[in-house]
């Protein structure tokens, strides 16, 4: 009985105290402790930005946000990694002002950028806005455009959607001369290519015996010369620079009919070129065949012998094996010079060939490099000399997404069917458009999983009398190679160069 009656009281106790509580309006204010202090959708959703750019964000509060609220802004790196040139992880205040105005100068990258708003009046409930924020480099993502003439050229870079996906689709803009901008003058002579090397930097290579410079990435500051890439600098009599190629993080070059190779695994630490590549004689033509198997590190067309060698892991120059019966062609014995040379469709080498100063006998030898040398790396010989002023081109371009072959005279751009009549159909006429002006460089878009990896055609214009050049952006069907829309830039000089810069 004892023990029921102090549940009777103990129950009594707890309603009347729950009781006076419902009926105390006390003293107290109550406020809504509602963490929206901002406009969220007033905020830009990201950011695209390049180092040196002033970014400026001037948040909107709520109707009902507080007044004594505080403010901070962080850029935060998305990636858990350290920079690996600093060893540091990018958390960094950027202002405690509401509007923020900050000039971008961290390294280009993933970031967000996140504001923290704080009711300073209700225990500090903050609200945290996160927005991705990413930093290009000073030099743009986008084409590289070299220009101007014998004595000096600069270089430009095209900026656009169909280039950098991660920008507006209204951005289309060229950052003009960007080389001079940095480094307060031109590059001297009249340039012959110009990469972008996956380990962030660019080379310019010239016509003249300075061969040309290594650029940094982010703003294209002169790194090295020419001479200077090489272990022992070259002397000025042997500079002559040929041709360019990269694979994974290793390079190849041609100076002089000479071959070089350097492996690049470390993005921090430059590897200067060593001896050049032993084991045949050889004198190289200026085309680099690169490698879709481990068998080969580097494919060549020797010139002198007129045959095809490879380079294998040690850097060796070695023959291919004698032909199988079912081999196109003997890679040791082709007897031609090469004219141009550019990998394609199916990872084929397409390789435009003749006859010594013969450009009516033109043929297509196609190599592939999927696999160990087996006597069988020839698998096509494709005689194209009837096409439609083949014999009268001097530009030339592979797709790779389908058997496309574009090639070029100084006003017209055909297309040849080399997978079927062998025929070649006019695609565009320079001089029914641009009267005065020849093309002066051809290159199709080919980037690895990029969205327009080879749907768009560069064709590069020069006005002889006005100097001046004109870029056409033509998209083309990856697969049937058929024109789309042909987009014009100008404001160039002589263009002598283009290549895409991704980073």
């Amino acid at each position: 009985m004892k023990k029921n009656n102090c549940y009777f009281i103990t129950l009594i106790t707890l309603f009347l105290f729950l009781v006076s509580c419902a009926k105390d309006k006390g003293n107290y204010t109550y406020k809504n402790l509602d963490s929206h202090f901002v406009d969220i959708d007033a905020l830009p959703k990201t950011f695209v930005v390049k180092q040196n750019e002033l970014v400026k964000v001037n948040p909107t509060n709520s109707i009902e946000a507080p007044t004594n609220l505080a403010y901070e802004w962080r850029l935060v790196q998305q990636s858990y990694a350290p920079d690996p040139s600093t060893g540091t992880y990018v958390n960094k205040q950027l202002a405690v002002t509401k509007n923020l105005s900050y000039k971008v100068i961290e390294a280009p990258g993933s970031y967000l950028l996140v504001l923290y708003v704080t009711d300073k009046s209700n225990g500090g409930i903050t609200q945290m806005v996160k927005m991705p924020f990413t930093i290009s480099s000073y030099a743009s993502i986008g084409w590289m455009v070299v220009h101007g003439d014998n004595t000096g050229s600069d270089l430009s870079i095209v900026v656009n959607n169909k280039l950098n996906k991660l920008l507006p689709a209204g951005t289309d803009y060229v950052q003009s001369n960007v080389f001079s901008e940095t480094n307060g003058a031109k590059i001297q002579g009249e340039v012959a290519n110009v990469y972008y090397i996956d380990n962030h930097w660019v080379d310019v290579f010239t016509k003249t015996n300075d061969g040309g410079v290594r650029l940094g990435g982010n703003d294209l500051r002169k790194l090295n010369s020419y001479s200077e890439m090489f272990i022992n600098p070259l002397p000025s009599n042997n500079v002559k620079f040929q041709a360019y190629a990269g694979w994974s993080y290793n390079e190849l070059l041609i100076n002089n009919g000479d071959l070089y190779f350097i492996p690049q695994a470390d993005i921090n630490v430059y590897s200067k070129f060593g001896v050049k590549c032993f084991g045949e004689d050889y004198v190289a033509a200026p085309f680099i065949g690169t490698i879709f198997n481990w068998a080969y590190f580097g494919v060549i067309y020797d010139s002198k012998h007129k045959r095809f060698l490879y380079i294998d892991y040690d850097r060796t120059v070695r023959q291919f094996e004698a032909p199988s019966a079912s081999a196109a062609f003997d890679m040791r014995n082709v007897g031609k010079v090469m004219v141009y040379a550019e990998h394609g469709f199916d990872n084929r080498w397409f390789c435009v060939m003749q006859n010594e100063n013969n450009p009516s006998s033109r043929e297509l030898y196609v190599c592939k490099f999927n696999v160990s040398d087996d006597g069988n790396r020839g698998i096509a010989k494709i005689n194209i000399s009837g096409a439609t002023e083949l014999n009268a081109a001097k530009y030339f371009a592979f797709g790779n997404k389908g058997n496309i072959m574009y090639h070029a005279t100084n006003t017209k751009i055909y297309q040849n069917n080399y997978a079927g009549n062998l025929a070649s159909t006019l695609m565009y006429d320079v001089s029914a458009n641009y009267p005065g002006s020849v093309i002066t460089n051809m290159k199709m878009f080919k980037v690895n999983n990029h969205p327009n990896d080879g749907k768009i055609l560069f064709v590069a214009l020069t006005n002889p009398t006005t100097k001046s050049g004109t870029l056409l952006q033509i998209e083309v069907n990856e697969v049937s190679g058929a024109f789309g829309t042909i987009k014009a830039y100008t404001g160039f000089g002589e263009i002598s160069a283009m290549n895409y810069k991704s980073k």
